[in-house]
């Protein structure tokens, strides 16, 4: 009985003592977050605190984002706080060091008080629709959950209906990153046109190889796949405009021997639109040996020239420079396939492109010529182009040898290497 007794006042002891604990983990954490965040390029944190009770707290900041048209809008986010290791908020129970919820509003300057009340009612309905709830893990690892409920606008005599939005992510040990993003679609009306986007869904794992996520000079690796299952559009007497199924965008990126290959596939079932039926359509594209030390360089820089319009010739010599940093690891281009399926058959190319650095003198930006290594071939039916009424142009590319024909199907195949273009065989003066 004693025993029990014991165990019971451990963890009252535990549950009542933890939580101050705690509270002083996560704000540590927290104010460790916005200091890494003061250097973001284009974020200003003009305003920061943190206060806790026993079981609880607030954090509040007041954000400006730099170099943008509306910089005189401050975005405050206020997140409440419930300190663990035993939450009990909103008929949950969790087991982590906290749990936020955030509520978002605007401070615009330069308004009268008409306008500044606009201001008010579009915060009160946007929280009203908006939710963003966060949990710091036992080893302080951050997720956030965000929802966006369904939207209705009317403007002009157009209805846009925006389905409900919802994402979640979890960045682990400062290094991982993964969520996902659901997008139930959208549905407009107007008076000229009606369109239809159908639900949308999203996932994304990174691993940062280099940078810091706070402060958005992050370079990752990994994957990001979007499904899209139809977008179309007719007119007002129902004509159907565009029609396009199944819509995919895969990105993949990887470290080989210190360097980063970028693998990123396009494609649709199908597209109906602008007197064109297609087929199975697909672009697979492969960026391979990049330098990520570059590629960081190349990123600040945009984000100074974007921050800094008055220099951007000074910021534009600066990236020339720095991108062709890249070419020291022989950089390769492959468009491993470029191919859709008409009604009069396939259409179909590819490409591989090298840049031999060794030929390359930094110097003299002409020489790139010389170190560029390609070949590039491709297939397409005749018919097609003559539809286009193309046919002519087609026969006078033929007659000049860039194009060859062998019935109804067209080809080419090209190569070039030490400044020398060859076409179907045939050495071509440049």
């Amino acid at each position: 009985m004693k025993k029990a007794l014991f165990a019971v006042g451990a963890l009252l002891c535990v549950g009542i003592i933890a939580p101050k604990v705690i509270g002083s983990l996560v704000e540590k954490k927290y104010e460790d977050i916005t200091s890494r965040l003061v250097e973001h390029p284009s974020i200003e944190i003009t305003e920061h605190s943190f206060t806790s009770d026993w079981f609880s707290g607030q954090v509040i900041n007041k954000i400006r984002f730099k170099g943008v048209e509306f910089d005189n809008v401050d975005i405050i986010v206020t997140e409440q706080l419930n300190f663990g290791p035993l939450i009990f908020s909103d008929n949950e129970f969790t087991l982590a060091l906290a749990s936020s919820v955030a509520d978002v509003n605007f401070e615009v300057t330069n308004l009268d008080e008409s306008q500044q009340q606009e201001i008010a009612i579009f915060t009160q309905q946007l929280n009203e629709k908006l939710s963003i709830s966060s949990v710091v893990s036992y080893g302080l690892n951050y997720t956030t959950h965000i929802v966006l409920e369904a939207i209705e606008l009317e403007q002009d005599g157009n209805q846009i209906n925006s389905g409900r939005i919802e994402s979640e992510f979890t960045l682990s040990d400062e290094k991982y990153l993964e969520g996902y993003i659901n997008w139930s679609g959208l549905d407009f009306n107007g008076s000229e046109m009606n369109a239809h986007v159908s639900p949308l869904t999203a996932t994304f794992t990174q691993e940062i190889i280099s940078g810091d996520f706070y402060t958005g000079n992050t370079l990752a690796a990994g994957d990001f796949s979007m499904q899209l299952s139809n977008i179309s559009a007719q007119d007002s007497i129902g004509n159907e405009l565009l029609n396009i199924e199944n819509l995919i965008f895969i990105a993949n990126s990887e470290i080989e021997q210190d360097l980063m290959n970028l693998h990123i596939k396009y494609g649709a079932e199908r597209f109906k639109g602008a007197g064109q039926e297609l087929e199975k359509l697909n672009l697979d594209i492969a960026l391979n040996k990049l330098d990520p030390q570059v590629l960081i360089e190349l990123n600040d820089l945009v984000m100074k020239m974007q921050q800094d319009p008055e220099n951007t010739e000074s910021y534009s010599q600066q990236l020339t420079i720095s991108a062709t940093k890249l070419l020291a690891n022989n950089p390769e281009l492959n468009i491993n396939d470029f191919s859709l399926l008409t009604p009069e058959g396939t259409i179909k190319s590819d490409l591989q492109l090298v840049v031999d650095h060794t030929l390359y003198d930094q110097a003299n930006p002409m020489s790139i010529i010389a170190a560029l290594r390609a070949d590039a071939k491709g297939v397409a039916p005749l018919p097609f182009f003559q539809k286009m009424g193309l046919e002519a142009m087609i026969n006078m590319y033929v007659e000049q040898g860039f194009i060859m024909k062998k019935e109804a199907e067209l080809s080419f195949a090209a190569q070039f290497a030490e400044g020398q273009l060859t076409v179907n065989g045939q050495a071509i003066a440049l």
